[in-house]
């Protein structure tokens, strides 16, 4: 066995902290870097911060996420969840331990090259069963197809070193005016059925015909399970959209709607006629006989849509800041921080009848009001995206998709209540979440927009992300608050209630995700609006996540 290397767990204390609520970020950092936490690099911890043996071995011991012996080359993760449960997971989980040659009683092969881990929940419910190794999320696992997944990942993993990332600046914003587009939806149920390959795939072929044609990312285009998702955009023309395509297909694609040269030569899967009826088209120009899904006369499903918390779904690329500027994007804030008194942020709230979207339905603006009403400075405001409901993925797929709205909403619940510090506390499951929120961040920062001066205006605020260690009951206010704190997420008894005694014993409001991505539409568009929409006593929109087996009906819509 290998010794973990000191000066780099040295270097890792001195990056993070050395206070007991570095605890958890110490251990995934070690994790990450080790794959697993030796007795030795804990003891290290314990030498050179404040964290004592007990605290780190009672929390290290406690959340699913840390192993204390070694993994294999290739960690492979088995979605448990409900709806990969009754899709097939424990079959799917069997034959990976056959065909790994894993022994009973273990979760490694002798040859060290795979460990088997189950998890709770990946957040991919509509591909279920879903199966992880290491950073690649499949989809739609089977006892039967889980032998080319591997070999397939294998494949793709050698190839790795010359696929670039997705996540890359945008090449939009930039004033121009309309041009063509091509959209592709970049979430992670959109990757993990091979969306990133496709946009590679579209670029390249749009770099090789030397047209002029933008291959945009975009967010969660609200079927899941039919991505890859694309939408061809041409001005003065009505869109035409795509489902199941690969990276084969960029090509012919390309040429079909940009020709310069040839047709599209193989049947084409046009989306036409609303959400399920796909036409096969063997040959070109029936473009013609394409129907906007989005037009409530082709869908009346669709059509009686109202997007708010995900307002401009599929159309808007999740880390452009610009373009979220071009479409509204702060306005809110910076109406709170030069027009509004915190009292008429809250009583907007309150007028408008929000209410918390995480599943209790708790009135948000006396948690606001409660919050600001405190005495002292030091407060906090806490995004809850500890999702892992069975079949939720709302907030995912938000955090994924509208990463500059939460900020936002969160940024104005600060003002509003008077807190000075904002956490984003996200399953550490969630990967591109994570990456996407902090992306987002920097940004704002890079900017100067964050930090001593919130927008230019002399209001401090500072942003930060806490990761999940994989417990499901830390979605609790209470045990969110102790996981921050660096200790086991144990819920507590109330009151005293966050809102008066939480994070630090400070006074700590506690939001959704959806809940705030909320916020800016209302400040903008005015509390009326949205408690036009709803019932009497639930005003407003809400994001729902669809999931259902394999071969029935199975969308995501939002």
């Amino acid at each position: 066995m290998t010794m973990p290397d000191l000066p780099s767990i040295d270097e890792t204390v001195a990056r993070i902290g050395r206070k007991p609520e570095a605890l958890l970020p110490i251990l995934q950092a070690l994790q990450d870097r080790l794959g697993y936490l030796p007795q030795e690099a804990l003891q290290r911890v314990c030498e050179t911060t404040e964290i004592t043996p007990a605290a780190l071995e009672g929390v290290s011991t406690f959340y699913d996420m840390f192993r204390h012996k070694p993994v294999g080359e290739s960690l492979v993760r088995v979605c448990r969840g409900t709806a990969c449960h009754v899709s097939g997971a424990p079959r799917v989980e069997d034959a990976l331990r056959r065909h790994l040659h894993i022994p009973e009683g273990d979760d490694t092969d002798p040859e060290r090259k795979y460990t088997l881990e189950p998890v709770a929940c990946l957040g991919c419910c509509t591909l279920a069963p879903v199966v992880k190794i290491n950073e690649t999320t499949l989809g739609h696992a089977s006892a039967e197809n889980i032998l080319e997944m591997i070999s397939s990942y294998q494949e793709h993993r050698r190839a790795a070193s010359e696929v670039p990332s997705t996540e890359l600046p945008s090449q939009s914003g930039d004033g121009e005016k309309e041009k063509p587009a091509i959209h592709v939806g970049l979430g992670s149920c959109c990757i993990a059925k091979g969306s990133d390959r496709l946009f590679h795939a579209l670029r390249e072929a749009v770099k090789a015909s030397a047209i002029e044609v933008e291959v945009k990312r975009v967010g969660c285009v609200g079927i899941c399970h039919r991505t890859p998702m694309v939408e061809v955009v041409i001005p003065g023309k009505m869109s035409t959209y795509y489902a199941d395509l690969t990276a084969a297909e960029a090509p012919a694609l390309v040429q079909r709607h940009f020709p310069a040269q040839g047709i599209f030569h193989r049947a084409s899967r046009l989306w036409t006629r609303g959400l399920d009826t796909l036409l096969m088209e063997p040959e070109p120009g029936l473009e013609r006989n394409a129907m906007n899904p989005r037009d409530p006369e082709v869908s009346a499903f669709l059509g009686r849509q109202v997007h708010i918390a995900t307002e401009h779904f599929g159309t808007v690329d999740p880390l452009d800041l610009d373009e979220y500027l071009a479409h509204g994007g702060f306005a809110a804030l910076l109406r709170v921080l030069g027009e509004l008194q915190p009292e008429q942020v809250i009583a907007t709230i309150d007028k408008a009848g929000l209410r918390g979207r995480g599943g209790a339905g708790f009135p948000s603006a006396i948690k606001w009001r409660i919050v600001s009403q405190q005495p002292g400075d030091e407060k906090f405001v806490v995004c809850n995206g500890d999702e892992g409901d069975p079949g939720a993925f709302m907030d995912r797929m938000i955090l994924e998709s509208f990463p500059f709205r939460v900020i936002e909403g969160l940024a104005i619940a600060a003002v509003a209540s008077g807190a000075h510090d904002g956490i984003f506390y996200i399953r550490h499951e969630y990967p591109l979440a994570v990456k996407r929120v902090r992306a987002a961040m920097a940004q704002l920062e890079k900017r100067g927009w964050l930090g001593e001066k919130l927008f230019g205006h002399p209001y401090k605020l500072s942003l930060s992300i806490m990761e999940g260690a994989g417990a499901f009951v830390c979605g609790e206010e209470t045990a969110l608050i102790a996981s921050i704190e660096g200790k086991r997420g144990m819920p507590r008894l109330r009151p005293p209630f966050p809102a008066v005694a939480g994070l630090w014993g400070r006074p700590t409001l506690i939001n959704n995700v959806e809940t705030l991505a909320l916020v800016p539409w209302i400040v903008r568009n005015g509390a009326e609006q949205f408690a036009a929409i709803g019932t009497a006593r639930s005003k407003g929109t809400k994001v729902f996540a669809l999931a259902a087996p394999p071969g029935t009906s199975t969308a995501s819509y939002i």
